[in-house]
């Protein structure tokens, strides 16, 4: 290869002082940003030529940093030959110059040797170069070494030595051809130095033997100088190669006596290397193990650990040599580790030694053979004082003793003549003595891990974390030191309450692992059994929380137990709060429903529903800090209202929500959903009443599609009479100062005007009692506008159907992979907001924490096998019922007319989406308004009927003829607001048989009745047994024919009959519809805010005449339609 053409116009590099050096150096060592100006190929060779001037001048102080620098980047620099070249005759000019002490020293001619063997090593000079420089550097080497007994130069002869073992090492059987002249210097040499040419020597035979190459190393025919690299090591070991049988067997053997002559020589470290090499030979040459036996056994009883490694690399290469002598290793080396005086790294080395011998004595298959060996180990304990390394060691082999004891048990069959009687159980409680100091000591103590590192040991013994078959796991469950450790878990446990969290971690190792999770859970299972029954209830108890913790996570652990024990030490947290307790209670609170939080996500609602919602309950009611009434709230809703699985998703923490990226600020200014995704949601919104309803329990006798509305009269300021319905009371102006006369009282403007004059009239004891009837009951209806008004209740149902919801909002949760009602759909927290253009009041919204979707209904039903089981009606309509959420909406209406409530929706989706829009109006009808008439609290029970039956005739003689009550006003409760009555009469004829007037008269009626007259109705109706605790009367048809008088007021005598005009005599002017009257309902409508309906029903055989009277008349524009859906639908 030719020299590389140097450049043009080369930048001149000027010579580079130390302190350039230096600086270049530490250029170099930062990196490529640093030294890449040196390395330029125009400075590169000029850099080089000056590293090697500055190496060869007397006063250049940093030649040995140079030298390493060039070594380090020796792949940066020597590219080409001419780099290798100039780096050789350095090397030879150093080598050959004299001692001076200043410039050339053996310390530089050694680093010069070792960086010159590594740089030719590093950039594979061999292959990548021409064999002369690899053959120059060997010639070099070779005569620093040809120089035997030389006492000045002996370590530098060494390194020599070693330089030429690197290169052998790198490219084998490179100085097989000088084997004899080497195996000349290791006869001649008696310096220590002699180490250095024997592993060269040994290294050399080593190679000779792997490669089986077939060379005489008795010849020494071959000079040393020139050195010529031998073809086989230039063509990669092809060529002239030899097969197994070529090797020179015979001289072989004699150069492995000499070597085995010349051990004495050797320090710990070469012995080392030097037994690596001799065993392969030994085994390729067939030598007898017993010669190595001889030579290196006796090793074992030096102070050396390296030797001692020596002999036991030795007896596991040839174990057929040394049977028999097992136990003298095994006693030297428990000899070692209790031996104080030897280093602790000595003592250490020896346990695992002695580890790694049994465990090969154990799987030699051969256990019973090595009986007496394991009985050593039961003798074998840490003592007090040994540092925690040895005693973790030392407990480590009393658990492979008792691994070891349990094999020969199975053996023998019988455990009477294995050991000295002793069980693992034994073993570990006898071993655990040393470290029983963890009890006290902090729980992140060292000696608190060894103790649990011991407890695993024992406990796991021989099982694999490989074996898949959990007969071992059954069987350790099974076994005595199973039991042992769990009943000092417990006891640990219920003593030290610091060790608690060490023992949940112990136990989550055993629960992480699929093979001996089954342990964890068996363990688990025992704290329940005999822990939770001896745990006082105190403060203390909150130590045991992260161990209930993981009790509640394990499906196998009924929760009944850990929930009993938390609801009690919930009720302790209510009994001892006070306040010196700070945030002790809501801490532990806190913690009590984290655990409950995780039954719910680990158990069956239906499992713990019972104990749960006690303890829930319990916490909502009584606990004092609010913010852990709150949380068992939300818990005990969820709890009632989600099923399970659904739950669990919600409880599960860390959970991001579908479909929306996590923001990376914290602000909720940053989570605001884009328009266009507004926009989205906005238009899958619009149509959300097709798939989402909400509709009454009860429909409507009549769907009311109109509404009566009344302007004011006069300027707007008033309503009319009957339309102001409550005003303010009057007060009475004394006007005696002004003209004398008396007390007047001035009535309103709107009454002057639209109120006839009514002539004075004398009051009698009738009416004083209907008056007195009426102000007793218009003293308990509240004024709404000043209280809260009574409530008219509409209930009603929500469900959604799960295909449309599906199809619209998307669902991509895991659940959707589920079958069964876990498929379904679910939303959440749903918020249903309600207004009306009527006058009902505000609105309370109506909240409903869950619903599921319901399953969609196949209506092909030849494609679905058909059952022909008998199933119950009651468990179809159960089913219906989880599917729909009931709603009520509560009105505090202030006239008593039909409308139409809006409902506006807004909840969640599984997805996190949230859904909002228009649902459906409910129709409000005037059936709706029907209320009973309020009771005085003074009026028992048995006299409610009398009651009743004296206001509706009351309230019949004041809704008859204006005079009856005259101007006659009556407070209301509060004595805030008065009300008059202004009375409306009507009359209804329906064609209608009698026995379908009782029966709906039963079905819609019944509450309303206040009395029933007639005995052939009174029969008919006792006997149907609905209508009851009202006033009957026995009247008889001649009686209501004959008399002069009605039995009840407004009870006209004769046949049904209708009137035309009031002039009219009856016997000329009516039209008879019957021959025969039965009787007659009285009924009761009490109409919110302060309003009244009354009906008197005179039944006979083919018709019936409603005769109605009511101080509110726009009702009757309704009343008409609801008599007619009611009695001729």
């Amino acid at each position: 290869m030719n020299p590389p053409d140097k450049p043009s116009q080369p930048p001149p590099l000027k010579p580079l002082s130390p302190q350039d050096w230096e600086s270049l150096l530490d250029d170099f060592q930062q990196g490529d940003p640093l030294h890449h100006k040196w390395t330029a190929p125009h400075r590169l060779q000029s850099l080089l030529d000056h590293a090697f001037t500055s190496l060869l001048k007397k006063d250049f102080p940093s030649k040995l940093a140079l030298l390493l620098f060039l070594e380090e980047f020796s792949e940066t620099f020597f590219t080409h030959e001419t780099h290798l070249n100039r780096l050789l005759e350095s090397l030879r000019s150093v080598i050959q110059s004299p001692l001076d002490g200043l410039a050339i020293t053996y310390n530089l001619k050694e680093q010069f040797m070792v960086s010159t063997t590594s740089i030719f090593i590093t950039v594979n000079a061999l292959e990548k170069f021409h064999a002369r420089f690899v053959e120059g550097l060997v010639e070099l080497l070779v005569l620093v070494i040809n120089r035997p007994n030389h006492s000045m130069d002996r370590q530098t002869r060494a390194i020599a030595c070693e330089c030429l073992r690197e290169l052998e090492k790198c490219w084998p059987c490179l100085l097989s051809n000088m084997a004899g002249h080497l195996w000349s210097l290791c006869q001649n040499e008696r310096t220590h130095a002699c180490q250095s040419y024997l592993l060269l020597f040994t290294n050399v035979v080593f190679n000779i033997v792997n490669t089986k190459l077939n060379v005489s190393i008795l010849n020494t025919s071959v000079p040393l100088v020139p050195f010529s690299v031998p073809q086989w090591v230039l063509l990669g070991g092809e060529g002239s190669k030899e097969v197994v049988v070529g090797l020179n067997y015979k001289e072989l053997r004699r150069a492995m006596a000499f070597l085995l002559e010349s051990l004495q020589v050797l320090t710990p470290s070469g012995m080392m290397e030097f037994l690596g090499m001799v065993m392969p030979v030994a085994l390729a040459l067939e030598l007898q193990a017993s010669m190595l036996k001889v030579q290196f056994f006796g090793m074992i009883y030096s102070f050396d650990p390296l030797l001692c490694h020596v002999v036991l690399m030795m007896y596991f290469q040839f174990l057929d040599a040394f049977d028999g002598q097992e136990g003298e290793i095994v006693t030297r080396l428990m000899l070692i580790s209790k031996e104080t005086q030897h280093y602790l790294v000595f003592r250490l080395l020896a346990l695992h030694w002695l580890l790694g011998l049994l465990s090969k004595l154990m799987f030699s298959g051969e256990v019973g053979k090595y009986k007496s060996i394991f009985e050593l180990g039961l003798r074998f304990y840490p003592a007090v004082f040994d540092s925690l390394a040895l005693k973790s060691l030392k407990l480590d082999l009393l658990a492979f003793y008792s691994i070891c004891l349990d094999m020969l048990k199975l053996e023998s069959y019988s455990g009477e003549e294995v050991g000295i009687g002793k069980s693992a159980a034994k073993l570990f409680e006898d071993g655990l003595v040393s470290v029983s100091a963890f009890k006290w000591l902090p729980p992140w103590s060292t000696e608190t891990a060894v103790a649990f590192r011991a407890f695993h040991k024992f406990l796991i013994g021989a099982s694999s974390h490989s074996d898949s078959d959990p007969s071992t796991t059954r069987t350790l469950m099974d076994s005595t030191i199973f039991h042992t450790l769990q009943g000092m878990l417990v006891d640990l446990t219920l003593q030290f309450q610091r060790l608690v969290p060490v023992i949940v971690s112990y136990i989550d190792r055993l629960l992480g692992c699929q093979k001996h999770c089954w342990l964890g859970e068996r363990l688990l299972q025992t704290v329940d059994e005999f822990l939770l029954p001896k745990v006082k209830i105190d403060y203390k108890l909150s130590s045991y929380l992260p161990i209930f913790d993981r009790i509640a996570e394990d499906k196998t652990i009924p929760p009944g137990g850990l929930l009993d024990l938390l609801l009690k030490f919930m009720v302790f947290l209510v009994e001892k709060h006070g306040p010196d307790t700070g945030l002790k209670s809501w801490s532990l609170g806190s913690k009590v429903l984290g655990i409950c939080r995780t039954m719910l996500m680990h158990h069956h609602s239906s499992r713990l529903f019972l104990g749960l919602s006690h303890l829930l309950a319990f916490t909502c009611l009584y606990f004092p800090d609010l913010e852990v009434r709150d949380n068992a709230r939300i818990y005990l809703r969820m709890l009632i209202c989600i099923p399970g699985l659904k739950l669990r998703d919600i409880l599960n923490l860390g959970e991001q929500l579908l479909g929306i990226s996590p923001s990376s600020h914290s602000s909720s200014f940053f989570n605001v959903h884009s328009p266009r995704q507004h926009y989205q949601h906005f238009k899958k919104s619009r149509n959300i009443s097709s798939y989402i309803h909400i509709e009454r329990i009860i429909p409507l006798l009549v769907k009311q599609s109109w509404s009566l509305s009344l302007l004011p009269l006069g300027d707007g300021s008033a309503k009319a009479g009957y339309l102001e319905s409550i005003r303010d009371r009057e007060p009475q102006v004394d006007l005696r100062d002004l003209d004398g006369s008396e007390n007047l009282e001035i009535a309103p403007e709107t009454e002057r005007i639209y109120q006839p004059q009514e002539p004075l009239r004398v009051m009698d004891s009738k009416i004083s009692e209907i008056l007195e009837i009426l102000r007793r009951h218009f003293s308990f209806i509240p004024d709404f506008r000043h209280m809260p008004g009574l409530k008219v209740r509409i209930s009603c149902h929500l469900r959604f159907e799960s295909e449309p919801f599906n199809h619209i909002w998307g669902d991509n949760s895991p659940t959707s992979q589920l079958d069964g009602e876990d498929a379904l759909p679910a939303i959440y927290a749903t918020v249903l907001k309600f207004s009306s253009p009527a006058p009902y009041g505000s609105i309370p919204s109506y909240r409903i924490p869950f619903l599921l979707g319901e399953p969609p209904r196949n209506g092909d039903i030849s494609s679905q096998t058909v059952s022909l089981d008998i199933v119950p009606v009651e468990n179809g309509a159960r089913e219906e019922e989880s599917f729909r959420a009931p709603v009520t909406i509560d009105l505090e209406p202030q006239e008593p007319t039909p409308g139409l409530v809006d409902v506006s929706i807004e909840a969640n989706a599984e997805n996190g989406r949230i859904i909002h829009g228009q649902l459906q109006s409910i129709t409000v009808g005037i059936e709706d308004m029907f209320l009973k008439a309020i009771v005085p609290s003074d009026i028992a029970e048995d006299a409610i009927p009398a009651y009743y039956s004296q206001l509706f005739n009351a309230l019949w003689e004041a809704c008859g003829a204006p005079s009856n009550i005259g101007r006659e006003t009556f407070q209301l409760k509060g004595h805030k607001g008065v009300a008059a009555i202004s009375g409306t009469r009507s009359v209804k004829l329906l064609e209608v048989p009698a026995g379908s007037l009782i029966r709906a008269t039963e079905q819609y009626l019944a509450p309303f009745v206040v009395s029933v007259i007639g005995e052939p109705l009174v029969n008919m109706v006792k006997d149907g047994g609905i209508i009851r605790d009202i006033i009957w009367k026995d009247s008889t048809a001649d009686s209501l024919l004959g008399s002069s008088t009605s039995v009840t007021p407004g009870l006209e005598r004769g046949p049904l009959h209708l009137t035309y005009g009031e002039d009219e005599d009856e016997s000329g002017s009516s039209i008879n519809f019957s021959k025969r009257n039965m009787g007659c309902f009285l009924v009761l409508i009490f109409l919110p805010p302060r309003f009244h309906l009354l009906f008197q029903i005179e039944v006979s055989d083919l018709s019936t005449l409603v005769r109605i009277r009511t101080d509110y008349w726009p009702c009757l524009a309704y009343v008409d339609d609801y008599l007619e859906a009611l009695f001729l639908a």
